[in-house]
């Protein structure tokens, strides 16, 4: 592989995103693994989906492949919006404001990651499925219609995984949405960050589901209850999301 020709094209991706980041007014991150390594570290019903994801190019993929994790950070207002208020007594039209960011972000990622898939030979994995927390039953009924996203994140030092599950990065926090394509196009890989949360608990002070997750049953389908009863126009609270920016031990360094 000549190293000269995986630097230009890991700085080709990377001008690309750059580019869709500024058509959108938003700021980014990016970081590449080795298909193969995600694909180990999926729970089996995740690498189902992944094989249906790759199609004819799995076994290349599972060679020599990339994920390209991408990134787009929340805008600092939208994150300032999350649960103001009190508990029972919040506004949830300010709340909103972070719910439609969300669902904006959303469709910023799946048009770029579509636009960087179409330039490099790829293949996208959208950043989500929407609404479908008022859909099903259980939280684990959600597993099958996605990829982990956190997992490429993870391990392409985009970030590390909080306290909270979400992927923090060393700029943005948490306040972050992800999407990934899938590639064969030779790219320089970029290690997993050694950073981490430490002895902070911002998040865990926040959330009573965070808090006690190791004595819940099922901590996650907790949370996903919680979202359907908030009722916003997304299936979204954020609430440790913004603990993390503003409260955390790295609340001077993190920068939306």
């Amino acid at each position: 592989m000549d190293h000269m020709e995986v630097e230009e094209n890991f700085e080709r991706v990377r001008a690309l995103l750059g580019e869709e980041a500024g058509r959108h007014g938003l700021k980014e991150a990016m970081g590449v693994a080795p298909f193969s390594s995600v694909y180990k570290a999926l729970i089996p019903v995740q690498r189902v989906r992944l094989r249906k994801f790759s199609g004819d190019s799995f076994d290349e993929l599972l060679k020599n492949g990339s994920i390209v994790s991408i990134a787009f950070a929340y805008p600092e207002h939208a994150v300032d919006s999350i649960a103001v208020g009190s508990e029972g007594n919040y506004d949830r039209e300010r709340w909103n404001v972070y719910a439609r960011e969300y669902m904006r972000l959303n469709e910023d990622l799946n048009e770029t990651s579509a636009r960087i898939a179409s330039e490099i030979g790829g293949v996208t994995i959208p950043a989500t499925s929407e609404g479908i927390a008022a859909e099903i039953s259980c939280v684990e009924d959600y597993y099958p219609f996605v990829v982990s996203h956190r997992v490429a994140a993870e391990q392409s030092g985009v970030g590390w995984r909080g306290k909270n599950e979400l992927i923090v990065n060393p700029r943005f926090s948490c306040a972050i949405r992800l999407a990934s394509v899938l590639t064969t196009l030779p790219l320089r890989r970029t290690p997993s960050t050694t950073m981490g949360c430490g002895d902070c608990r911002a998040c865990l002070d926040v959330c009573p589901y965070l808090r006690n997750k190791e004595e819940l049953q099922n901590y996650r389908e907790q949370c996903r209850r919680y979202l359907v009863h908030l009722g916003l126009v997304s299936d979204v609270c954020g609430k440790c999301v913004k603990a993390c920016y503003r409260d955390s031990v790295y609340r001077d360094q993190f920068k939306l």
